[in-house]
């Protein structure tokens, strides 16, 4: 006696995925939106996007400074639970801070220009967000690296040139002193022609062969 196996198709049926509204939020939400915005949105995942946007609180900024050295921060806006409970206000912002949900004393309110990338076009804001020292210092902390290079450049040519001048002042003197050199051989030389020249034509000489020549007539002529 055979026992019976169902049959099974070999196609399997997916069940679609399901959409939650954190999903919606997450495709259609804006960081910063206007009045053009808000007239525009007439769907259903644009109007649900805009009431989570009037829910917010748009003074202070919550931050996640977990990259801050490649200069690549995160940031969003305070909810109403973290603007009575003052998070972000009379706490440091960074979310993963030890200061972000006790309240500190040593705060910096800073105003940031922040670029972000969002649909596929590059946006600027300007943000304030409140850090503790620490936070400061990693928030800076690119910038000032930056510089650092660039000084560090700046000093490396300068010192280059200044190694080129050295050079350029340690060759000048041999070239001088070799040019002198030469010009004092050439004195010597052109004196010594002048000692020569003057030798044969001094007219010390001259006058002597001239006094000579006349005697010599008068005692031939006195023989005669």
């Amino acid at each position: 006696m055979s026992l019976y196996k169902p049959y099974v198709s070999k196609t399997t049926v997916v069940a679609p995925t399901r959409v939650t509204e954190f999903d919606i939020l997450k495709a259609s939400h804006k960081f910063l939106r206007d009045g053009e915005d808000a007239e525009a949105s007439t769907s259903w995942n644009d109007r649900l996007a805009q009431k989570y946007y009037d829910s917010l609180y748009r003074e202070f900024t919550i931050c996640d400074l977990k990259h801050y050295k490649s200069g690549n921060f995160a940031l969003r806006w305070r909810t109403e639970t973290e603007v009575l409970s003052g998070t972000g206000e009379t706490t440091c912002a960074n979310a993963r801070c030890s200061e972000h949900t006790a309240s500190s004393t040593s705060l910096t309110t800073l105003e940031l220009p922040f670029g972000y990338e969002e649909h596929g076009q590059r946006k600027e804001a300007l943000v304030k967000v409140v850090l503790c020292s620490k936070c400061v210092r990693k928030i800076m902390w690119k910038r000032k690296h930056e510089k650092r290079r660039e000084d560090g450049a700046v000093e490396a040519k300068t010192g280059e040139s200044n190694k080129v001048e050295m050079h350029e002042d340690t060759r000048r003197p041999t070239k001088s002193r070799s040019r002198s050199k030469d010009v004092e051989r050439d004195d010597e030389r052109y004196r010594a022609r002048r000692r020569r020249s003057s030798r044969s034509r001094s007219p010390r000489a001259h006058k002597q062969k001239q006094d000579t020549s006349p005697t010599l007539l008068q005692t031939r002529n006195s023989s005669t």
